[in-house]
């Protein structure tokens, strides 16, 4: 007995198409830089260390910082202030990024927090 001759085609892939959505989300975890970032508080046995996007903003850094040592600006007979200090400067704008600060090409960044007290 002769069967007629089928041509079947069968897929062994069925779709496997990457489609826009995968390949943008492909393309962000690549854009993504992460920092490493560690923070010295003089009095503490161990600093702080957390990676950050590159687009993360010194303040974020501050505030996560100053609350893993358990410490926050206060006043009493004098006023107690927290700042960071990157290469010997005190940092002011906490609005800057990580990416501004360090420059495209830096992976890594070692803060200290200061307190400073201010008599009065």
């Amino acid at each position: 007995m002769n069967l007629p001759d089928m041509n079947v085609s069968i897929d062994a892939a069925p779709n496997t198409q990457v489609g826009p959505q995968a390949q943008t989300d492909a393309q962000t975890a690549k854009e993504v830089e992460l920092i490493e970032v560690l923070v010295s508080y003089l009095p503490a046995p161990s600093p702080f260390r957390h990676r950050y996007e590159d687009e993360t903003t010194l303040g974020t850094i501050q505030i996560d910082a100053m609350t893993f040592f358990g410490v926050k600006d206060y006043k009493d007979r004098d006023t107690h202030e927290f700042f960071l200090e990157f290469d010997g400067r005190r940092l002011t704008n906490m609005g800057e990024t990580l990416e501004r600060l360090l420059g495209p090409h830096r992976r890594e960044a070692h803060f200290n927090l200061v307190e400073q007290v201010t008599q009065g």
